[in-house]
């Protein structure tokens, strides 16, 4: 009987905590009537799947690091650096095969492809109930909450294909949007490679159908790592990987000093050292093995190129090849057109009226592996990239005294790394310190924070909120607070 009593008692409970969560998202959807939102992701590897749903790239972090170390203990013990990084190559041309693409810039196998939803996210309950607290997804939660999920939508893309071709697909999205809510509009918030596909489409499609947009670590100029990645500039700093380590693992005190008595020892030093030298000496034959037919193949990697390093990029991949890539070189000059014209495009949608908002997280390190590593970023992307140009000191640095004298004091953060004023749109841009890469979680401060400039009622402007500043800072939970 007990048991019966309890499991009664159970039911009751239950249905009395989802009642009023599922009654609060039926009042939401009801009482809600803006225009829809989609939420644009970032580049998504794992998304890459065959038709039966298994991922096309079984690949982590792990695996790579492995190989790498493999390599690297292998050239030592051979002292035959050419044969152990041309097994290198060959084993990550294997790795990435799947995913791969052919001459003409289209999916090697046609049997791989993104998984996408084209409808609103009320046609998906089994992905909606599924979905995690963190980054895009996370985005995709507090809006099904905030205006229902028949007013949701979720654009996930092929990134390897051109911005032109993204944006056709994604126009495709915003007018099902407009049709199926009646509304001549929509709002946008997009995320990290997300940046550069609504620019796209600003650039391809006008503006005349989106009201607001709220670029989240967005990659709309592109990012450095991939510009030096295309221009051979691989570099492997001790001084940049020891930051990049302790700025990592800030709760790790015995890592700390392991990686510290390393450093002290002469160690990292030396590791960079013999690095440098394999790919001094071997990045045109890595190119001829795999680089040129994986990376240059990839249409939407030059889209993430930054226009100061596209011409050098691709004449290193291309160059004296362009014979035997005929249709490819024609679809990437496509994509060096709109590369020179984002800020064009961002300038003119906000001209036409769309309230655009930048989101710039800073103080973390960026992968140590590049010319450009020194940069400060959000572990992912370059902060003087997701920010148009803001001028930021390095990672652990400040700007300098004569530099700040001569600056406007409105624009310079409270801790002196940052000077907005050159930023493009330095007054619709906010900068996060300690934010990581696309921090907009589900239930968080800097979720709040980026759905109150989504439905800001004028163009948002540093001064419009009193509680959100230009530059705040994220604590572990991800609340904002303005930085002093």
């Amino acid at each position: 009987m007990k048991k019966v009593l309890s499991a009664l008692l159970a039911i009751v409970m239950i249905f009395t905590i989802t009642v009023p969560a599922f009654a609060a998202q039926e009042t939401a959807s009801a009482n809600y009537d803006g225009n829809p939102v989609i939420i644009v992701r970032g580049i998504d590897f794992a998304g890459l799947t065959y038709e039966n749903g298994e991922k096309a790239l079984n690949v982590s972090a792990g695996t790579i690091f492995s190989a790498l170390m493999n390599g690297f203990f292998g050239m030592l013990k051979l002292k035959d650096t050419q044969s152990v990084l041309d097994g290198v190559f060959l084993a990550a041309k294997e790795i990435f095969d799947p995913i791969s693409c052919d001459a003409e810039g289209n999916s090697k196998y046609a049997d791989v492809s993104m998984k996408q939803y084209p409808l609103s996210m009320d046609n998906y309950p089994d992905f909606v109930e599924a979905l995690p607290d963190g980054a895009e997804e996370g985005i995709v939660k507090t809006a099904i909450e905030k205006y229902g999920a028949e007013n949701t939508y979720f654009f996930t893309y092929d990134w390897r294909k051109t911005p032109e071709q993204i944006a056709d697909e994604l126009n495709g999205y915003v007018e099902t949007a407009k049709r199926s809510s009646g509304k001549d509009k929509v709002n946008i918030i997009c995320a990290s490679m997300g940046g550069m596909v609504t620019t796209a489409y600003f650039y391809y499609y006008g503006s005349d159908n989106v009201e607001s947009a709220v670029f989240l670590s967005g990659a709309q100029n592109g990012t450095y790592v991939c510009g030096d990645a295309l221009n051979g500039r691989i570099v492997f700093d001790s001084d940049v990987l020891v930051k990049f380590i302790n700025n990592a693992t800030d709760d790790n005190f015995f890592l700390k000093v392991f990686i510290g008595v390393f450093d002290m020892l002469g160690v990292v030093d030396f590791i960079a050292d013999v690095a440098n030298e394999m790919v001094s000496e071997s990045f045109d034959r890595g190119n001829d093995l795999m680089l040129r037919d994986s990376l240059g193949a990839f249409c939407g990697f030059w889209a993430l190129c930054p226009d100061v390093d596209f011409e050098s990029g691709f004449e290193n991949i291309f160059g004296g090849h362009e014979e035997e890539y005929p249709v490819l070189v024609e679809k990437i000059n496509g994509v060096k057109e709109f590369v020179f014209s984002t800020e064009e495009a961002l300038s003119g949608a906000m001209e036409d009226g769309v309230k655009i908002s930048f989101v710039s997280n800073y103080n973390s390190g960026l992968v140590p592996v590049y010319e450009k590593a020194n940069l400060n970023g959000d572990n992912v992307l370059e902060a003087e990239l997701t920010s148009n140009f803001a001028t930021i000191a390095p990672l652990g640095e400040t700007l300098s005294k004569a530099y700040i004298e001569g600056a406007d004091p409105k624009y310079i953060s409270p801790d002196n790394v940052i000077d907005a004023s050159t930023a493009v749109f330095k007054d619709n841009t906010w900068f996060v310190k300690d934010a990581p890469h696309v921090a907009a979680d589900y239930n968080t401060g800097f979720s709040e924070f980026t759905f109150t400039l989504l439905e800001s009622d004028a163009q948002p402007t540093i001064d419009t909120f009193e509680e959100y500043p230009q530059f705040m800072i994220a604590d572990e939970f991800l609340f904002v607070s303005p930085l002093k």
